[in-house]
């Protein structure tokens, strides 16, 4: 009967568990929380692997409370949902892994977490993904059109955001003059798209020595700018070079730890949000959960 309660906490939410099998919340949340296995069937996939790909990355618990997933990428597997995302938790749990198995850490442009990987790992390599340079070259380009938009024409102009977020390869040849058109209205959102388009190309490259070549480029184009901000850009792209290159030795991503997060919430919709984190790192790991485990548990 237990067994059957986690079954369905990892498909649905407490309440319609209540309704369905007439327990009450206090009742499976109890048989949850001391399921004590729930960890180590994702933490088998640490001891068993002989090589680790990790992934690392955040999503909102609540509101501004983050917690943190760590995945292996290449065999796509959970290995552990952490209950916030404070430096002290992470290294706690990374400590445990053998430093020899890690091959790669793949991070998004966190310090703290690069420090902690190169310290706890220093054989690996550690990657910074391409989709979280493309969100961050993206989030500085938008960031751009509202300062335009809002600050310097106090809103008395309406830029459209869209069309810059979009790779310029993909759009039309409307869109394309349209972009034109507008980066010759606004001249000061056009060292922005010219980086966030360059650093595309990046990722286009077919070897590690020419993407480095474009990535210096795209740095000294952003240093030598006037623009405050740019150069705060050019400086953040130059610390993270080694991290933003590491990628091409392998073209590692964190897509597979990306679409976890998809699926977390997935999971926090259909349990119409969790206020407790340790339930919710719990239920959530029970998610993810291979269905053979459920014998087992």
């Amino acid at each position: 009967a237990e067994k059957l309660v986690l079954w369905l906490l990892s498909l649905m939410s407490f309440k319609a568990i209540s309704k369905l099998l007439k327990i009450s919340y206090g009742k499976a949340k109890k048989i949850l929380m001391e399921a004590k296995t729930i960890p180590d069937f994702l933490r088998s996939a640490i001891n068993d692997a002989e090589k680790l790909h990790l992934g690392i990355d955040e999503h909102s618990f609540k509101h501004q409370e983050m917690v943190l997933i760590i995945t292996d990428v290449k065999a796509k597997k959970v290995l552990e949902v952490l209950k916030d995302d404070r430096l002290a938790t992470l290294e706690a749990f990374l400590s445990e892994i053998p430093a020899h198995k890690v091959k790669e850490v793949c991070i998004d442009m966190k310090e703290a977490f690069r420090k902690a990987a190169s310290r706890l790992f220093p054989e690996a390599n550690v990657a910074v993904g391409h989709f979280h340079m493309i969100a961050d070259a993206n989030k500085r380009m938008d960031e751009a059109r509202r300062i335009e938009q809002d600050v310097r024409h106090k809103g008395k102009v309406r830029i459209p955001k869209k069309i810059f977020l979009i790779a310029r390869e993909n759009l039309s040849d409307r869109g394309r003059q349209k972009v034109d058109e507008l980066l010759k209205t606004y001249p000061n959102l056009e060292s922005f798209y010219w980086a966030k388009e360059r650093l595309r190309d990046v990722y286009k490259a077919r070897d590690k020595n020419e993407a480095a070549k474009l990535l210096d480029l795209i740095i000294m184009n952003l240093k030598a700018s006037d623009d405050a901000e740019l150069y705060r850009w050019g400086n953040t792209l130059k610390r993270w070079r080694q991290p933003i290159l590491n990628y091409f030795d392998n073209r590692t991503t964190n897509a597979y730890t990306e679409g976890c997060n998809t699926k977390v919430k997935m999971l926090k919709r259909i349990s119409f949000g969790l206020r407790n984190v340790e339930v919710y790192t719990k239920k959530i790991m029970l998610g993810f959960l291979p269905p053979e485990c459920f014998h087992t548990i």
